[in-house]
């Protein structure tokens, strides 16, 4: 019979490590969270919800969750964040596969997400659903991308899960602004380290691009004021990395 383990990775995550680690604890066979230098009890609070803590400085999203991934006990991983919870249907459907067993030709499962912005869930904006992988027989799967946006690469099929993730649901529209200008520095540092070059209309284009994406393809409208929000706060987010990355990228020139 196979099991599986959940992992995290927080840092500085006491306030809401506790309801992600219960969400998904009756589920799995262990919980493992990977702290990244917490100063705020994370430790002591996703212990005494009963996860195994181990410790390791941070050092940067891919890298921390490939970390994770290969110290869990078991193969069969499911990848959790602190600032997101599993429903019933979704628990049920990962405890199946783990006891049933996987199909010899499928080696991850995708989960649909569900995000949330001012108390209410969205229901377009290219916010839903929002599909990851994230049950996965780590044998056969990797982390990838550009921080600080990760996803896993499978060596092999993937089917999808019933039930949902739901991710941040007392965000607020400054809460969400805050962590898109966090994550517009973090992608701005990986710009200017991978040397591209950028012209000084390329911030303008970009943000117009992915206000027009969100708008119209990802039927923005559909979610009112909140999918504007979605919209514009993101465009804003990608003039932010394009002119933060060229600014870098012209002071590493000068050094």
């Amino acid at each position: 019979m196979p099991r599986c383990s959940a992992v995290l990775i927080a840092r500085n995550e006491a306030g809401r490590i506790a309801a992600a680690v219960r969400s998904v604890s009756p589920w799995v066979d262990e919980v493992l969270v990977l702290d990244g230098g917490s100063v705020d009890g994370t430790r002591e609070v996703a212990a005494a919800a009963g996860a195994r803590v181990l410790e390791h400085p941070f050092d940067g999203f891919i890298s921390q969750k490939r970390r994770a991934t290969q110290l869990a006990g078991h193969d069969l991983v499911f990848a959790l964040d602190a600032d997101e919870r599993i429903d019933e249907e979704l628990g049920s459907a990962i405890a199946a596969v783990r006891d049933s067993g996987a199909k010899r030709d499928v080696v991850g499962w995708w989960v649909r997400r569900r995000n949330y912005l001012d108390g209410q869930p969205l229901v377009a904006s290219g916010w839903y659903p929002d599909l990851r992988v994230r049950l996965f027989d780590r044998r056969f799967a990797t982390w990838a991308g550009c921080e600080p946006h990760d996803h896993v690469v499978l060596a092999g099929r993937a089917e999808t899960l019933p039930g949902h993730i739901h991710h941040d649901p007392d965000r607020s529209i400054e809460q969400f602004r805050q962590s898109t200008a966090a994550h517009a520095r973090r992608r701005a540092r990986s710009l200017s380290q991978e040397r591209r070059q950028i012209a000084p209309w390329t911030p303008w284009l970009r943000g117009l691009g992915h206000l027009v994406r969100k708008l119209l393809l990802a039927s923005a409208w559909r979610d009112g004021r909140r999918g504007f929000t979605v919209a514009w706060v993101g465009a804003l987010g990608v003039v932010a990395k394009y002119r933060l990355a060229a600014r870098d990228g012209a002071e590493s020139e000068g050094q």
